[in-house]
């Protein structure tokens, strides 16, 4: 009896390989669609990634610029705040070319500026007549925010 049922099993296993082999015989080898990667490609996408980076890396460092100029503004008193050249050339470059800060980030501004002018620049021969320049400007302190003032 035991016999007969390996000779039965031998048998089914035997059908199922052919069935298996004609059945795969039959179809197409399977195709894969992989896309072509090119070294231009490769390229494009390092200069695209780095591009990126640098942009956040920007962004980023705007950032911390702003916090240190709101920090360096912040007053509680008016006695708090002076007006500093935030340009070399100061109010011969007009209104642009001063603002008010909290005195006591005095020094930290004027570094601030020595990097962001590093190099010489030329100054008009005329100061500016803008209100900001006039002589009664005034540091103030508005909305905890150090700003020039104005006696009329």
């Amino acid at each position: 009896m035991n016999y007969v049922k390996n000779v039965l099993l031998l048998i089914c296993a035997s059908c199922a390989i052919l069935l298996a082999l004609s059945f795969f015989s039959r179809r197409k080898p399977i195709e894969a669609q992989m896309p072509l990667v090119t070294k231009q490609m490769v390229a494009e996408n390092q200069e695209k990634e780095q591009k990126e980076q640098t942009q956040r890396s920007n962004a980023a460092a705007a950032r911390r610029h702003a916090e240190l100029i709101s920090k360096m503004t912040a007053c509680n008193t008016n006695e708090e705040c002076v007006i500093v050249d935030k340009d070399p050339c100061g109010c011969l470059k007009g209104p642009e070319g001063v603002t008010a800060i909290n005195a006591s980030y005095s020094l930290e501004f004027s570094k601030l500026m020595e990097k962001r002018f590093a190099l010489a620049t030329a100054c008009p021969s005329v100061g500016s007549t803008e209100k900001e320049c006039s002589a009664s400007a005034r540091p103030v302190c508005l909305q905890n925010r150090c700003k020039i003032g104005y006696q009329e």
